[in-house]
């Protein structure tokens, strides 16, 4: 079995670093050697313990103008290749960041192909970061995708094909649940009986509609009172300080009423996060752009109804029966589709029940699998890209 490193630029419980840690696990249960690599700011370690092989590269701080933070960040990561003297058949890059960096980092690696997956395309202000994003998939002996959706957009934006291997979920992480424990976290958080908690992950910034999202849960509390709204996570690379601003601002002229009943949690450790999936009722997921939605598949395995934007990604894998679907653009209907599900216990199970069957299909062994057979098919026909690279 070959040797494979996973590449991302972050321990943060961001989906990239979540899919490249619960990946590189998965690997090696099948019988692979792997290391995965993670640029590590502060002395922070990974967010979580790993079973496989965890190497961490350390990084400074950095300016704060976006492109000299990246060139920053590719400079640390090929600073740490070479002085960890890596070397696998396979380097498997998670994000653009990590991508730019093997592919400078080639003439350390020797003979290793290069992997990228690409979770959505970004569309940056930046020509610099652009340029950056199209190397990292132009660069790459193998490209793959999570989603059609984001299939189509690299073939369209870049004239790649992207074999589509879905996100997978750690169904065994949300099977130990009990109604004593959730009760536990429900009255941690402020939850009374009878009230119905709403989840929202991956924290407050434009791409996860949050704003969207607030305005959609004011209209549903005029109609259905007896709510909560949590938000977890928000770790990034980007700073999103402004829409976060933005966001303060609308809920502090909320009606006490409601002010009170939404929290924004922040970044919280794993095994919380569990916790917070399992003791909720509803994921709100109206994101503006999304290359899967793992908290999707997350909420579902921890049997949570979900509300999810109509069409891609997230027609590929749920339908009419397993979640409810909105138009994201819209408040309105975002409150609506919410409502359904508030205002409908019976409705509210169905979602719940079909969810927690459909999920068991995206198991994260299988995910290995299937990379597992790219990766044999790429190193058996294909001689890396070496000199293009550079």
């Amino acid at each position: 079995m070959h040797a494979i490193g996973i590449f991302t630029y972050s321990g943060k419980p961001r989906g990239s670093d979540v899919h490249a840690a619960c990946l590189a696990e998965a690997l090696e249960r099948k019988g692979a050697q792997v290391t995965l690599y993670a640029l590590s700011k502060a002395g922070d370690g990974f967010y979580r313990p790993l079973s496989c092989a965890l190497r961490l590269i350390p990084a400074e701080p950095a300016p704060a103008e976006v492109d000299a933070l990246i060139r920053q960040r590719v400079a640390e990561f090929c600073t740490g290749i070479a002085a960890l003297g890596v070397r696998h058949a396979i380097c498997h890059a998670e994000d653009c960041l990590a991508a730019n960096a093997l592919v400078v980092a080639k003439s350390v690696l020797g003979a290793a192909a290069v992997v990228r997956t690409v979770h959505h395309v970004e569309q940056f202000e930046s020509p610099y970061l652009m340029a950056c994003q199209e190397r990292s998939v132009a660069s790459a002996d193998l490209v793959l995708s999570v989603s059609q959706a984001t299939s189509r957009e690299v073939r369209a934006a870049y004239g790649r094909e992207a074999p589509v291997i879905s996100n997978g979920v750690d169904l065994t992480r949300f099977a130990e649940s009990s109604p004593l424990s959730d009760q536990r976290v429900r009255a941690h958080l402020g939850v009374q009986p009878g009230e119905v908690m709403i989840l929202s992950v991956g924290g407050v910034e434009a791409r996860k509609n949050s704003l969207g999202a607030l305005a959609a849960v004011r209209e549903a509390f005029t109609q259905y009172p007896n709510l909560r709204w949590l938000i977890a996570g928000g770790a990034s690379i980007w700073e999103h300080e402004s829409y976060r601003t933005e966001f303060a601002r609308e809920v502090a002229v909320l009606p006490e009423a409601l002010r009170a009943r939404i929290r924004v949690l922040g970044t919280i450790p794993e095994a919380e996060l569990t916790a917070l999936y399992q003791a909720s009722d509803v994921l709100l997921c109206p994101s503006l752009q999304e290359g899967f939605g793992l908290c999707v598949l997350e909420a579902m395995a921890a049997k949570s109804a979900v509300v999810v934007p109509s069409g891609a990604p997230f027609d590929e894998y749920l339908d009419e029966g397993s979640a409810s679907f909105v138009d994201p653009n819209s408040p309105a209907d975002i409150a609506r589709g919410l409502l359904s599900v508030l205002r409908d216990p019976a409705r509210r199970a169905g979602l719940v029940a079909a969810g927690h069957a459909r999920v068991q299909r995206f198991s994260w062994d299988l995910v290995a699998e299937r990379h597992l057979a790219r990766y044999e098919s790429l190193l058996g026909r294909v001689s890396p890209v070496s000199s293009q690279l550079h």
